[in-house]
């Protein structure tokens, strides 16, 4: 089946790239520069604090499970109106200086020089749950087509989001491999909506009983390109 692929479209966070240090990271960024700029914020929330409240604030709206960007900006408009500050105005240019600093990834070894190979064979897309930018974070020159959760306020697993990237390549889902992380986000999801599926397993964890064994598993994308090969 692999050999009918002619589009390959990958998670990002997780994939591409670990998630979680450049989310501490730009939170750390984000906690100094209220710290500077609306002192009575970081009065009343350490660090720690102030992500456990956001968690608190997300659970409030469905919504936010999607459009992670709508859900910091409306964070940050919280967390300066109950601060006796311009909601809007920390809104604004506090989204800004948390989006440029989860943009500062630091991709895994394998991915820059596979995915330039892979560009010369197949065409490139991505879909994502969550608000890393292909052009911010500089793969805009090797991806073609950039789908994300809040684009169309329908998030992985629904075969919607998968169907859209489908239809932006003008290929058929059979045509198409995806590439992720998330044994139920990734694998599941895009296998529901037609696609062929590999589950990239990088931290060796064992795969979730409940569903069905993946076709194909690489621990890296030289092994998918390996497998590509085959």
């Amino acid at each position: 089946m692999l050999n009918r692929v002619r589009v390959i479209a990958f998670d990002l966070d997780d994939t591409l790239w670990p998630c979680m240090p450049t989310i501490h990271r730009a939170e750390e960024t984000l906690y100094q520069w209220l710290t500077r700029h609306y002192p009575r914020i970081t009065r009343g929330f350490d660090a720690e604090e102030i992500v456990a409240y956001r968690h608190e604030f997300t659970a409030r709206d469905q919504r936010y499970s999607i459009d992670m960007t709508g859900m910091r900006r409306d964070f940050l408009r919280h967390l300066g109106e109950i601060h006796d500050y311009d909601g809007e105005q920390v809104a604004q240019n506090g989204f800004e200086i948390f989006f440029e600093a989860r943009q500062q990834v630091e991709f895994y070894d394998d991915v820059l020089p596979c995915l330039q190979r892979l560009k010369r064979r197949f065409r490139l897309g991505t879909i994502s749950n969550g608000n890393a930018s292909v052009e911010h974070v500089g793969l805009g020159d090797l991806i073609e087509h950039a789908v994300s959760a809040s684009d169309l306020m329908v998030a992985k697993p629904d075969p919607l989001i998968y169907r859209h990237l489908a239809q932006r390549f003008d290929a058929r889902p059979e045509e198409i491999v995806y590439v992720g992380d998330h044994p139920h986000y990734d694998v599941a999801g895009s296998i529901d909506a037609g696609y062929q599926a590999v589950w990239i397993n990088r931290e060796a964890i064992p795969w979730p009983e409940q569903l069905p064994q993946p076709d194909h598993q690489v621990s890296d994308l030289h092994q998918l390109e390996a497998l590509l090969s085959d």
